[in-house]
Parts: C-alpha cells; sequence; structure tokens
C-alpha cells in the first residue's frame, strides 16, 4: 500500500471542521460516557458515537517521572511481528484484539503501579487497557504524542509515522494528554486470517458486523449507531442529523475495500477539529471520478491538478479525483463531457451546515 502522508503535509486540504468531544475515566471502560452513542474511537463523540470499545489509562498524571528510560523503550509504537523484533524485556502486542502491523510495547499492571513500569520504560508513555470488550482488556504502555502539524521532515517523530495509529487525546482529568492508538484500515492490515475491526480500530479473530456505508444518512442522536463507522452531526440546526463516515488517521489513504491487495477508496482529509495534524484523528473524503460519486453533504468531485504534489496524491489513491466542498480554483469533474472549472458547486465547509465551522480539541 501506497502511504500519502508526504504529499499530504505539502498539499492539506482545507475542507472544515466538526466539532466533536470525548471524555473516559481513568481505569473505565470506554463506553456509555457523556454524550449518546458508545465509546470506541470517539467515546460519546457528539451522538451515535462508535459502539463499543475499552481504553482506560491507569494512574494519574501524564508526564513522566524524568530519565531517559530503557533501550527498548526507544521502540516503542514501533511495528513488530515478534518479540526479538521490540527489545529485551518488551513485547510485541499482535495477534487478535491487537493493532495491526503488531506494536512494540511493555505488558504493565494495573493501577498506579502500572503507570510507574510504563514510566520507567518510556518516560511520557502511559498505561492503557484496551480491547472490544471488558473481558478481552489488556494494559500495554502507550506513547504520548502531540496534537498538531508536526514538522514535515520529521513525521516519524509522532506515533512512529504510522497510517494504522492516531494521536488522540481522551479528554478527561485522568487521560488528557494525547497518546497514539491502534486504528487499522483493512482486514489485509492484520493478516494471518483476522479482521479490521474499525469500531475499536483492532484486528480480530470474530468478524466484525457490516454497518452502513459512508454516505448514509443517520440519527446523530441514538444511542447506538447503523453506521459501519460513526454517524457524523451534519446540521448546525438539527442534531439528529447525520451521515456516516469512516473515522481514519489525517494524511493517510482511508476507505479500503476487501481483499489481499485492496485499493484506498479515498483520504483521510476531513477536520474534526481546526488545529488537527497529521496523524491525529479525522474523517474520509472518498475518491471520485464525477462529481455523482460524492455522497457526503454538498460536496463535488475536485480534480487533483497537474503540479507535482497532487499528481503523487493521484497516483497513491488511483482515482482522478478527490469529493470536496467546493472548487474554487481548480476543477470541477462533472459527470459530463469534461470538467466545469473553477468556481464549481457547494460551499466552504465539507459537510452541509458545517462550513468553515471551528471546533475544540477532543
Amino acid at each position: 500500500m501506497v502511504n500519502a502522508r508526504t504529499w499530504f503535509t505539502l498539499f492539506i486540504i482545507s475542507v472544515g471542521t466538526v466539532a466533536a468531544t470525548a471524555s473516559c475515566g481513568s481505569d473505565e471502560a470506554i463506553g456509555g460516557g457523556a454524550g449518546s452513542g458508545g465509546g470506541g474511537i470517539i467515546p460519546g463523540a457528539g451522538s451515535g458515537g462508535v459502539a463499543g470499545g475499552t481504553m482506560g489509562r491507569s494512574g494519574s498524571g501524564n508526564s513522566g517521572t524524568g530519565g531517559g528510560g530503557t533501550a527498548s523503550g526507544a521502540l516503542l509504537g514501533s511495528p513488530c511481528t515478534e518479540d526479538a523484533d521490540c527489545g529485551q524485556g518488551a513485547v510485541c502486542f499482535t495477534g487478535d484484539g491487537g493493532p495491526s502491523h503488531g506494536m512494540c510495547t511493555l505488558a504493565c499492571s494495573d493501577g498506579d503501579a502500572g503507570q510507574l513500569e510504563c514510566d520507567a520504560y518510556k518516560p511520557g508513555s502511559a498505561c492503557i487497557g484496551i480491547g472490544t470488550s471488558a473481558a478481552t482488556v489488556k494494559r500495554y504502555c502507550f506513547d504520548s504524542c502531540e496534537l498538531g502539524e508536526p514538522e514535515p521532515q520529521d513525521l516519524d517523530s509522532k506515533c512512529f509515522g504510522r497510517p494504522d495509529f492516531v494521536c488522540f487525546n481522551f479528554g478527561s482529568a485522568a487521560a488528557s494528554a494525547p497518546f497514539c492508538r491502534p486504528l487499522c484500515r483493512s482486514d489485509a492490515e492484520c493478516g494471518n486470517g483476522l479482521f479490521c475491526n474499525k469500531d475499536y480500530g483492532l484486528c480480530t479473530k470474530a468478524k466484525p458486523p457490516v454497518g452502513d456505508p459512508v454516505g448514509t444518512p443517520c440519527d446523530a442522536s441514538a444511542d447506538t449507531t447503523t453506521c459501519g463507522g460513526i454517524c457524523l452531526p451534519v446540521s448546525a440546526d438539527d442534531p439528529t442529523v447525520g451521515q456516516c463516515v469512516e473515522l481514519c488517521s489525517l494524511g493517510s489513504e482511508c476507505m479500503y475495500g476487501s481483499g489481499s491487495d485492496p485499493a484506498p477508496g479515498g483520504l483521510c482529509s476531513g477536520k474534526l477539529t481546526q488545529s488537527s495534524g497529521t496523524f491525529d484523528l479525522g474523517f474520509c473524503l472518498p475518491n471520485c471520478e464525477c462529481t455523482s460519486d460524492c455522497v457526503l453533504g454538498t460536496q463535488v468531485c475536485r480534480k487533483w491538478a497537474s503540479n507535482e504534489d497532487e499528481a503523487g496524491l493521484e497516483q497513491a489513491l488511483g482515482a482522478p479525483g478527490l469529493c470536496y466542498g467546493n472548487t474554487i480554483g481548480s476543477v470541477e469533474l462533472s459527470c459530463g463531457a469534461g470538467g466545469d472549472g473553477a468556481g464549481g458547486a457547494g460551499g466552504e465547509g465539507n459537510l452541509p451546515g458545517m462550513g468553515g465551522a471551528s471546533g475544540a480539541n477532543p
């Protein structure tokens, strides 16, 4: 799979933002928290959040205890296939209920003891319980990260440069610092007969249920969602109006199909907050050949420009255009012959009623 993040840092699509909030308690299962919906990647995000999900942080406080940690701690978050990839004392968190491509980490204890273990392993990391249910929770050290745009020449410094992870702020006093957490994108990433459960961002033996596809109207105020991803509120006036979207790591390809060599169906460039940057949580904007392919709000099919950066995106995504809020300064790929030229349809924002909306950090 080709990673489009290098081009994305040079061509950031300014699509407007949609506010989303998240909350969780220390050592509590995410789900059934503030707001409707149930947890997962965005616990209680707006309404109709991702169903289920468990990720609570042990202990309190976000900073490390000082010192340089261990040699293997420098590999925290890196991909792996076995413990030997991760250095002395560390483990490769992989397999059923684990991240795609594995993750070098340290198993940690519950409570304050786990936090001390992670601080000694790598200062600033946290002991976090993760699983698809309370019965499957496992506790490991997770690396901290900073929300916003990293330096283009140093992308690997944030979540090890992994498009199958996301920098996410859990939003509670006990877990207010952002941490790098798994966010698988396809079954092919999981491998070995595992399935990508996008509700949780984890690879599982159990095949997850298939929800409604991106663009399907949904009730954003419902306690549960019918979406394969989340139901994102899209109206400033009516809190029940939503559309299904797929969450993703900003700057990466997304909406992968099935099979052993799936193609990306879009680019993660829909921002949930105005200050979001590469590897922060976002939502996928679909590929398109013409405007009739665009299913989110009043988006139109924006043709990639002929410059080197956008040509790279076109090649990585395998599509002539991307669904976008407008075509100002570019060309719309209308469904007739040729394009409509600059101007095009649509407003400043990426979803109806939310154009240019600014949101607080989740």
